[in-house]
This record gives structure tokens, C-alpha cells and sequence, in this order.
């Protein structure tokens, strides 16, 4: 009965942690100090097992059901410690309990069919209950550590984009400088084979003079720097390739909608054309954006043979090893949010992927 009682109170205390660990995955930080939030659920532990003890019935509905409700009390008070939305901290109380003891009570109704329910037999259901719960917990904590992992990899492909943009406007402000240094030899350069009558020499030296300037016309400017530098880094990552790139580029400089999504969508959409490209011929890439009264419009076209799938047909075939699924999975979650619109089509050789997204009800609904 002593070894009993000990192994349950043990699985009780499995329980507590696994509770702190949810609400800490769930809602959010502390806003207290940690070791005062773990001398709660310490306390919280002790009355438990003081309930445990009580002289009560040793029907199931008696003993569990005020354990049931004295963790649902405890939870509406203990959640207001941690940070987050109202509504999750208390969907946090009231769902916990909820599946832990109903997971509890549906093994005992249907391993054991006697209304009394004995101590080893609470322990074997209770035992079950927390591994079920300690996987819940594990799926979680791998769902939240996978979902940093993606926000890490795209954050630190949004620093190296901006590194990129750096380099051009850096490169652009050298050529400025060395163009102007220069400016008075080029003057004189001009006016000898102006004056000698050589004018196919001198229009040539101009259109020298053109390309050495000519740096930052080979990528985008638009003058939106968030979307700029995401473009570039992907034009010069086909331009590195040998694909020829072309693009027009009509937006703001500013545009309602985060660096996040941008990201997401234009990364995601490049690299599937990136990826198709790289075993065709006379590889060819366009990039198309407008925005226009708070709809934006992206159309991404590259050639292809007719083995390219449709991003349609890999979200239908997603497997969870594919990170390129996931990928498109998150473009797909980012449409929906702007309650916009996501198409590909492949005619003639020719793959389309074009993406609508309405910006101003966004902003009318936050």
C-alpha cells in the first residue's frame, strides 16, 4: 500500500512539471520570477498529496474528482502568472486538467469495469495518462522548437539579403567616387576625340563611362529596401548561375504587409524557380510586383520542362521530411492570412506562379 501510495504521489509529480512546462510553451513567459512560480506548483504538489491521503470514498469520481477540480482552481489563478492573450491562459486551465483526468478516467472505465477502483489500478491508469501526457508535451515543446528553428534560418537569410544590398549600394557609391575623381580626365579624354573628329571613339568612351556607373540598374530599386534586398540576393544568387533575369517591379515604399510574410513568399517562390531551373537549357527567370489601392500582386515565370509539379501538387504530396513542402506549406498559410489568392500553371514550357494578396483588409481588421 506505502510502495503504492509513493509510486502515485512520484506520477504526481511528473504531472506538476509537465503543467509548468505547458503553460511556459503555451502562454509564454514568467511574470514573476521563476523560482517563486516553482515554490507555487511545489506548494500546489503538497496539498495534492494531502488530497491523496484524505478519508474519502475509494470510488473514482470521489477521490479524482477533487483533484480534478482543485488543479482547474489552480490553473485560473496560477496562468495570470505567465505572459500572453487572456484567452489562451485560461483555454491553458481549463483545457490541461480537462485532457489529463479524462485520459485518466477513459483507462480506468475501459481497463477496469468496477465502480471501486483500488490503489494499483489508479496507479496503472494514472501511470498511462502521464506517458500519453509527457508525449502531448514532447510533441509540443518539438513543434515550438522546430517553428524557432524556421524564425532563426529565415532571419539570418534576411541578414545576409541585407548584407547583399550593402555590397551594392557600397559598390554603387565607389564607382560614384571613382567616376568623379577621374571626372576631369574623362572630360579631357572626350574633348581630344571630340576634337579629333572621332566620333564613334567618343560615343563608345561615353557608353564606357555608362556601364562603369551602370552597377545598380542590374538589380532592383525600387526603393521599398525591404523587398530591394530580398530580390537582389536571389537576381544575383540566378545571375551566379548563368540564368538570365528579368523583373519590374512597380511598389511603394512602404507597403502594409511584414518583413516576415515577404520574406516567406518571395523566398520560397524563388527558390522552387531557382530549383527548377538548374537542369534547363537557356534558363530564363521573370519577376513581376504591383501594388495598387492596397492589393499586391506577384507573378513569378521561369521556363521548365512539364515534370515541374505544380506548388498545388507538392502541398498535396507533403511529407514532413520535405522542407521544401514546408516551405510552400507557409506561403500557402501566409495567402490565407491576407485572404488572397495563390495560382501556378505550366503552358508551353512556361511555369507561372502568381499570388494576390489583399493588404487593406489586413489593415482594416487589426
Amino acid at each position: 500500500m506505502l510502495l503504492c501510495y509513493i509510486a502515485i504521489f512520484m506520477i504526481d509529480a511528473v504531472h506538476i512539471l509537465l503543467l509548468m512546462r505547458f503553460c511556459t510553451n503555451c502562454i509564454g513567459k514568467h511574470r514573476v520570477n521563476k523560482k517563486i512560480v516553482g515554490i507555487i506548483f511545489a506548494a500546489f504538489f503538497i496539498v495534492s498529496c494531502y488530497l491523496r491521503l484524505m478519508p474519502v470514498s475509494k470510488k473514482f469520481s470521489a477521490a479524482n474528482t477533487i483533484l480534478f477540480v482543485f488543479e482547474i482552481l489552480f490553473l485560473l489563478v496560477v496562468v495570470f502568472l505567465f505572459q500572453g492573450k487572456i484567452a489562451v491562459r485560461l483555454a491553458v486551465a481549463l483545457l490541461l486538467p480537462v485532457i489529463y483526468w479524462g485520459l485518466n478516467w477513459i483507462i480506468l472505465k475501459t481497463c477496469f469495469h468496477d465502480t471501486f477502483v483500488e490503489n494499483k489500478q489508479c496507479l496503472v491508469s494514472t501511470g498511462i495518462a502521464i506517458v500519453i501526457f509527457s508525449i502531448l508535451e514532447f510533441a509540443l515543446e518539438k513543434w515550438k522548437k522546430s517553428k524557432r528553428e524556421q524564425e532563426r534560418e529565415i532571419l539570418e537569410q534576411e541578414i545576409r539579403m541585407y548584407e547583399n544590398q550593402f555590397e551594392i549600394i557600397q559598390q554603387s557609391q565607389i564607382n560614384t567616387r571613382s567616376l568623379k575623381h577621374d571626372m576631369k580626365h574623362h572630360i579631357k579624354m572626350l574633348s581630344d576625340l571630340i576634337s579629333s573628329g572621332d566620333k564613334d571613339a567618343a560615343l563608345k568612351y561615353l557608353s564606357d563611362m555608362g556601364d562603369f556607373m551602370d552597377h545598380t540598374e542590374k538589380f532592383v530599386s525600387s526603393g521599398n529596401e525591404r523587398i530591394d534586398s530580398i530580390l537582389n540576393y536571389y537576381i544575383e544568387k540566378a545571375k551566379n548561375t548563368d540564368i538570365h533575369v528579368s523583373w519590374k517591379i512597380q511598389i511603394p515604399e512602404q507597403i502594409e504587409i511584414s518583413t516576415f510574410d515577404t520574406n516567406v513568399i518571395l523566398s520560397n517562390l524563388l527558390d522552387n524557380a531557382l530549383n527548377a531551373l538548374s537542369d534547363i537549357p537557356n534558363p530564363t527567370l521573370e519577376i513581376f510586383m504591383k501594388y495598387d489601392r492596397g492589393i499586391l500582386y506577384i507573378n513569378i515565370q521561369n521556363n521548365c520542362n512539364h515534370e515541374q509539379p505544380s506548388i498545388h501538387a507538392i502541398l498535396s504530396a507533403f511529407e514532413p521530411e520535405n522542407e521544401h513542402g514546408y516551405g510552400l506549406k507557409n506561403v500557402q498559410r501566409i495567402v490565407e492570412k491576407y485572404h488572397g489568392n495563390l495560382s501556378t500553371e505550366c503552358v508551353n514550357d512556361v511555369f507561372n506562379a502568381s499570388i494576390l494578396l489583399f493588404l487593406s483588409n489586413i489593415e482594416k481588421s487589426e
